[in-house]
């Protein structure tokens, strides 16, 4: 019994800490030092606690090393599901379409996206094809997409995370 209540202890002690950890790694890249600091310290704090349970005790055991493995694990995916949900942004979506009759374009004006659109030529084929650039919140992304989708199965579609933004008009 002594066993399993360690290994839940350390398991949920990992899954808090990673967890932790990965939400101070996005909010560092999303610029916000401060809150990332404090995130850092809670969680060092945690996972030193967890480590020193899992290294000083007297039993012995496959178990513990497992709970610890996994316990980093559903960290990992908790705190990027998390971090998904809470961590507000901008994405920077660049979209290649044959474009169908402006039918890409239109669609993204009723839609009140914003975008740039510029003409363009492949390097093999001498098809026109319309470039779209557009900033928009990382939670309007799949909207966007499948938007964009709909119409063009074969758009060719780069997301990238966007750190700073300065000027500029956001539909939607």
């Amino acid at each position: 019994m002594e066993l399993l209540y360690l290994c839940i202890k350390i398991f949920i002690g990992r899954l808090v800490d990673v967890t932790l950890s990965t939400l101070q790694t996005m909010y560092l890249v999303k610029g916000k030092r401060n809150l990332a600091t404090i995130i850092g310290f809670v969680d060092v704090l945690i996972w030193f606690i967890v480590v020193r349970e899992a290294l000083n005790t007297d039993i012995q055991s496959m178990w513990i090393a497992l709970a610890y493995a996994g316990g980093y694990a559903a960290g990992t995916f908790t705190g990027s599901g998390i971090s998904k949900k809470v961590i507000k942004g901008t994405v920077s979506v660049q979209v290649i379409t044959k474009n169908y009759k402006n039918k890409v374009i239109e669609a993204l004006k009723n839609s009140n996206y914003s975008a740039s659109v510029i003409e363009c030529k492949g390097v093999h084929k001498e098809d026109t094809n319309f470039m779209i650039y557009a900033q928009i919140q990382n939670n309007k992304l799949s909207e966007f997409k499948k938007l964009i989708m709909e119409i063009d199965p074969n758009a060719f579609i780069t997301v990238t995370e966007s750190k700073e933004i300065l000027n500029g008009y956001f539909g939607k």
